[in-house]
């Protein structure tokens, strides 16, 4: 999945979302008491007994307890749970938001005054600027996106779309910086997930028998259980610095020690 792509799915998530917590919890009760009646239960809540404490003294008024059990639920439940969720969206919406911006210019560049074409075109060469290289020409580019066909990009049309149309005509070699722009916005990832899945390879690394292991020596195993690709190109018997241990591979790509 694209950027742009991307933050337009999640910014419908959080409109879906936020229509949601208005609704939701009503939709639910209805829900449950369809349930309710097909199991012939009784549809209601019991109220737990509530609880007072003793409170010292204080110039705040405690906040009045809420008797109602739906009301207690929506409040203390439902609304914080749907809540953490929109702003979970938000943020990460943000972040991507702010990225997809930097190379919005290369689908919306005919919409765009000379001003703002130059500004924004600025902006993206500058992200792509890392001390002496660079990976666009700021004076080609802005010529190549005043001489396109004004036909294109065409209304909803993604980067790919247009990455995709210039390959098809052969423009690529007449705009080289367009194109060069284009191939790292569609590469460029949405998530990246492969930390989160090695720490999985953790459980089967350091188990109670080897509870005794070092830091250097799990992060040497992890490494090597990660890059299973650049593993699996070792020997399956490799010496070991200790003439004391063997270093082995697992059917799996782990690795391991007989000790």
């Amino acid at each position: 999945m694209h950027l742009d792509v991307a933050v337009d799915i999640l910014k419908k998530a959080e409109t879906s979302l936020v229509s949601y917590r208005d609704t939701g919890f009503a939709d639910a009760q209805t829900f449950a008491k369809e349930i309710c009646e097909e199991m012939n239960v009784e549809a209601a809540l019991k109220q737990k007994r509530l609880r007072t404490t003793k409170r010292q003294f204080s110039y705040e008024a405690p906040d009045e307890p809420i008797t109602d059990a739906l009301k207690k639920m929506e409040f203390s439940f439902f609304n914080v749970v749907v809540d953490m969720a929109i702003e979970s969206l938000r943020e990460k919406t943000g972040m991507m938001s702010d990225v997809a911006k930097k190379f919005s210019v290369l689908i919306n560049f005919s919409d765009l005054t000379s001003s703002e074409l130059e500004k924004q075109a600025k902006d993206l060469c500058n992200t792509l600027t890392s001390g002496d290289h660079f990976d666009l020409n700021y004076d080609e580019l802005i010529v190549e996106m005043q001489s396109f066909p004004k036909q294109w990009p065409k209304q909803n049309m993604t980067t790919l779309d247009l990455l995709v149309f210039l390959e098809e005509k052969g423009l690529k070699e007449i705009y080289p910086n367009m194109w060069v722009a284009l191939r790292i916005a569609v590469t460029t990832p949405v998530t990246v997930a492969s930390a989160e899945r090695s720490f999985s390879k953790l459980k089967l690394i350091k188990t109670y028998l080897r509870s005794t292991m070092t830091q250097e020596r799990l992060n040497g195993l992890a490494i090597i259980s990660i890059n299973r690709e650049i593993s699996k190109q070792i020997s399956d018997i490799e010496p070991s610095p200790d003439p004391d241990i063997t270093v082995y591979r697992e059917d799996d790509g782990l690795f391991g020690f007989y000790e």
